[in-house]
């Protein structure tokens, strides 16, 4: 059966997935960090100082397993723990500076590459561009989620 026929934006979109999980690979190795580490290093850049728990459900780890991610980037110098003023108890991680600018360092070509063609573009297809990307997000995120319900005993 021959499989059904994909608009070539769809197939450069599925292509992106895949150059995009490469670029996490090599950017993980670049830091010397498994992939596993830089994606909990990569949550915690985006997500700013949140509890081991939290960090432990969206990485989709035991709090056990994400412990020692953490202990892992603290040596690399790349998370830091920080307790709360109001109740020591809590502790929150957060990315280093360090850190950011590592991973800024990596990212950084690609970044000023991909803002100056879209910059180059006339405003509508800089809109049609930002529109479909927000899109496809969404779609992504929706299909991340089926998925996961669909694994959910």
């Amino acid at each position: 059966m021959k499989p059904p026929p994909y608009h070539p934006a769809a197939l450069a979109l599925q292509a992106l997935f895949d150059l995009a999980t490469q670029t996490e690979r090599e950017v993980a190795r670049r830091l010397e960090l498994n992939l596993t580490d830089y994606r909990a290093l990569s949550a915690l850049s985006h997500s700013g100082p949140v509890t081991v728990g939290k960090l432990a459900e969206t990485l989709g780890a035991t709090a056990a397993t994400t412990t020692a991610i953490v202990s892992r980037l603290e040596a690399h110098g790349y998370a830091e723990r920080l307790r709360s003023d109001e109740d020591r108890r809590h502790v929150h991680v957060s990315a280093t500076p360090t850190a950011t600018k590592d991973v800024m360092d990596l990212m950084r070509p690609l970044m000023a590459s991909t803002n100056q063609h879209i910059e180059a573009l006339p405003r509508i297809r800089q809109d049609a561009v930002s529109d479909f990307l927000s899109v496809a997000m969404h779609l992504m995120q929706d299909h991340l989620h089926s998925l996961s319900e669909k694994e959910t005993p």
